[in-house]
């Protein structure tokens, strides 16, 4: 599966925090192109995610999981269940994309532990050479931008042979400098860090609180955008209401 996004195509995603299969059934009928569950911060168990991941196949919707670590106990369960990809959050050098590479690649890239059984390989239909080659061509691995640090070396990340996207953690970001989120020293950064992006041919992409800001990141070159959560949009929409019945 190749990413859902290009810099021909555009693509907008949301990250799914419930461990619920129907939050992903109904997202994948909303026109996003792409789904991410959030294993960082939401409450994932191994089922529960493996369930997801089916369940959005099934609806042809990649389904990626932004993984808490990138330690084999993090990445293997969902490579395992067949995720479109990972997010791998904190990745600050070019020492620690190799890293992460190291764990979710197979060699000659890296060392990810192989099992065909699995859905990655069919429950075992994919001969070992098909099972390989898609484990190391076809998943795709986004490195999370979210410090100074990292924007700093956003393109030596790029550079490192098995990384296939950055993403630029704008919350975090700012975070992690004492910055205030969404003001103008966080938005240098971003603006920063889009320019390293830029330098290389590495997709690269952000994350909006509405669509105007996602268009406005459209606008600069984002390949892909984060819009929202399902738990946002469910908040959201049910203030709205009552606010309206209330006004």
């Amino acid at each position: 599966m190749t990413p859902p996004w290009s810099a021909d195509h555009p693509a907008l995603g949301t990250w799914v925090k419930v461990p619920t299969p129907e939050v992903v059934e109904i997202l994948a009928g909303t026109g996003l192109d792409f789904l991410v569950l959030d294993g960082e911060h939401g409450t994932f168990d191994p089922r529960s995610l493996s369930t997801m991941i089916s369940v959005a196949r099934g609806h042809g919707t990649p389904a990626f999981v932004r993984v808490a670590g990138y330690a084999p106990g993090d990445v293997q369960p969902a490579l395992d269940a067949g995720a479109a990809g990972l997010f791998v959050p904190h990745v600050d050098s070019a020492a620690i994309a190799r890293a992460v590479v190291g764990t979710c690649r197979f060699p000659p890239l890296g060392r990810r532990g192989a099992s065909p059984n699995t859905r990655a390989g069919e429950w075992g239909r994919l001969d070992s050479k098909r099972y390989l080659a898609q484990g190391n061509d076809e998943v795709t691995l986004v490195a999370q931008l979210e410090s100074p640090e990292a924007v700093g070396e956003a393109d030596k990340i790029a550079e490192v042979p098995g990384i296939d996207a950055v993403f630029i953690g704008a919350y975090d970001l700012a975070v992690s400098a004492g910055v205030e989120p969404g003001g103008e020293a966080a938005r240098a950064m971003v603006h920063q860090a889009e320019a390293r992006c830029r330098a290389s041919s590495l997709s690269f992409g952000g994350v909006a609180f509405s669509g105007s800001e996602a268009g406005e990141l459209l606008g600069r070159g984002h390949h892909f955008v984060m819009v929202g959560s399902d738990v946002a949009f469910l908040g959201r929409s049910v203030r709205d209401t009552v606010s309206e019945v209330r006004g």
